[in-house]
C-alpha cells in the first residue's frame, strides 16, 4: 500500500476510533508506547551489575549453590513433600 493510500486509510480508521470513548484509551496507550524513549531499559544498570556479580561469584566457586535435586531432597526431608 502506498503512502497516500495508507494515510487515507489511517485517517478513516482514526475517525472511527475517536468516536468510541473506550477505544480512545487503547489508542492513547499505543501513542504512549510509540512516543516513549525506547532506549530506556525496564531493568536498571544497577540490577544488571548485581546479577553479573552473583554470576561471577557462582562460576568462581566463592558462592555455593544447591542443585534442584538437593533442594528438593532437603524440602522432602524437612516437610515430607
Amino acid at each position: 500500500m502506498e503512502t497516500k493510500e495508507l494515510r487515507k486509510k489511517l485517517i478513516l480508521d482514526f475517525s472511527k476510533f475517536i468516536q468510541d470513548d473506550t477505544k480512545l484509551d487503547v489508542l492513547e496507550g499505543v501513542f504512549d508506547a510509540i512516543n516513549n524513549d525506547e532506549t530506556a531499559a525496564a531493568v536498571s544498570d544497577e540490577h544488571y551489575l548485581k546479577v553479573e556479580e552473583a554470576r561471577t561469584e557462582y562460576f568462581s566457586g566463592t558462592n555455593s549453590a544447591s542443585s534442584w535435586d538437593e533442594v528438593e531432597h532437603r524440602l522432602n526431608t524437612k516437610y515430607g513433600f
